[in-house]
């Protein structure tokens, strides 16, 4: 195996572990900070399965769903402080 492979693999396999831990951690605190960076882990993934078949690259689709929970977030914490 060479050196870019096994690079592109750590990144993917890192990028994984960050976004499933993030989610969680986002869903249980309600963070929006924990959720953008689910977002931001989660782009080399969404890159990777959209290069993929029709049924696969559907899954390269799951930042927009990362990013409209970041902004929900975002908004629910500004209006927690407001009020």
């Amino acid at each position: 195996m060479n050196l870019v492979g096994l690079l592109l693999t750590l990144l993917i396999g890192f990028s994984i572990f960050i976004t499933f831990f993030s989610l969680f951690l986002a869903v249980i605190k309600r963070s929006w900070q924990a959720m953008l960076v689910c977002f931001i882990a989660s782009l080399p993934i969404s890159m990777y399965f959209l290069s993929g078949n029709p049924p696969i690259s559907f899954l390269g689709v799951a930042p927009i769903l990362f990013l409209t929970l970041t902004v929900i977030y975002w908004r629910n914490s500004r209006n927690e402080i407001a009020q």
